[in-house]
């Protein structure tokens, strides 16, 4: 029997899909926590490549980009990727619709919620408060 069988993957309870109200639909909004595994494949996504000193190349991250996919990625309903929904807004694909269908606010409460769900608002000292009780 393994020493590790909280850590199974079959022994891990699944993670919950949260509400978020935008008082502006009249349904909620459906968010999943995003894995660290699709974190990071968001993350380098959102590097882009600026002339730098000397005409080198220098990796540049772009933080918008990086929130605006995390959030993206997260909304499970109502689906972005529908075509239908996209085509009610005028845009193609799943990002464009997230900036024309959320205003400013909306968006800022979405990425507040994200970051909360996939663990992402906690600071280093919560982090070892919380381990030292």
């Amino acid at each position: 029997m393994s020493k590790f069988k909280a850590f199974m993957r079959e022994n891990v309870a699944e993670a919950e899909l949260i509400e978020l109200v935008l008082t502006r639909f009249s349904e909620p909004i459906k968010l999943r926590p995003v894995p660290s595994e699709e974190a990071d494949l968001i993350n380098d996504r959102c590097f882009k490549n600026v002339p730098g000193k000397k005409g080198r190349q220098e990796r540049v991250f772009d933080p918008v980009a990086y929130n605006r996919r995390m959030n993206v990625a997260s909304i499970v309903y109502p689906d972005l990727n529908d075509t239908e929904l996209q085509q009610s807004y005028g845009v193609r694909g799943a990002e464009a619709l997230y900036g024309k269908m959320f205003l400013a606010g909306e968006a800022a409460l979405i990425s507040e919620k994200v970051q909360q769900i996939s663990g992402l608002d906690d600071s280093l000292e919560e982090q070892i408060e919380e381990a030292k009780n």
